[in-house]
């Protein structure tokens, strides 16, 4: 993180934030009539690809192209950089496409930008309700003007956990689901809201306490991760290595207020099964 000042994460954490906000409120505003046409299904059908997806994903690239840095893009892939190694933007143009599509639920439009494992900053935006959520362990963590902070909620028994089941989960598995049913009864609340990173930006909030998921993928977390953190949380991330291999392959996140223990260590016994 040495490679990067204070005054460096303040204006790189400004051009992400307007960034994502100018090109969300530009779409919107041009309400393309063939913006929620599925264009692809992946995933044996389960992940739904958007026009919506490449209209959103190629001016976001354009303009982060001109900062130098390396880009791992949902839809694109890796794109290398040519300053400062090992700093990288994380960019899913959508997440939450099937919301999107459905005029189901949040889905968003998310940047993170990342130093090797280390997250530096988030900025989303949510499609839904036109908000703005931004921030970064230096930083703090805001939406629009405002501060935010995850919650003090501390009994786990009493804990909202947010939650779904990506593309690549087994839910044709007994197994798994009766595994991970296991898991979801040490929580007080259950919520699915169908977008990892407006899940995120939940806890950060400080309305639901604890993210978990189990085979998502990093760009769809990446940006909310480093916001959470700007919000006083934590979390673990269980398969990424950025300093060896920037790939796309599933991981797993716990993500929490940090004030009572959680891990990765809840999925052991699903992943045992797989």
């Amino acid at each position: 993180m040495n490679q990067l000042t204070i005054n460096d994460v303040q204006g790189l954490t400004v051009v992400a934030k307007e960034l994502v906000e100018k090109v969300g409120k530009k779409f919107l505003r041009a309400n393309n009539a063939t913006a929620k046409n599925i264009v692809d299904l992946q995933v044996g059908g389960r992940e739904v690809k958007l026009e919506a997806d490449t209209l959103l994903e190629k001016p976001l690239l354009k303009e982060l192209k001109n900062t130098g840095y390396a880009i791992l893009s949902e839809e694109t892939g890796y794109i290398p950089g040519k300053h400062l190694p090992g700093l990288l933007w994380v960019v899913d143009p959508l997440d939450g496409s099937y919301n999107f599509s459905r005029s189901l639920g949040p889905s968003m439009i998310s940047v993170g930008l990342w130093h090797d494992n280390t997250p530096v900053l988030g900025a989303m935006f949510n499609l839904a309700t036109k908000e703005t959520i931004y921030g970064g362990p230096r930083i703090g963590a805001h939406i629009g003007n405002k501060q935010i902070t995850v919650s003090d909620r501390a009994d786990r028994g009493q804990a909202t956990l947010a939650t779904g089941f990506p593309s690549r989960f087994p839910i044709d598995d007994p197994k798994m689901m009766n595994s991970f049913a296991e898991i979801l009864t040490t929580f007080g609340k259950i919520r699915m809201i169908g977008s990892a990173a407006a899940s995120l930006s939940l806890v950060a909030t400080g309305a639901a306490d604890v993210y978990a998921e189990h085979n998502i993928m990093f760009w769809d977390v990446a940006a909310g991760l480093a916001i959470l953190n700007g919000a006083g949380g934590t979390f673990q991330l269980e398969g990424v290595n950025l300093v060896e291999n920037i790939h796309s392959d599933p991981c797993t996140v716990v993500a929490s207020n940090n004030k009572f223990e959680i891990s990765v260590t809840m999925f052991d016994k699903m992943r045992g099964l797989a």
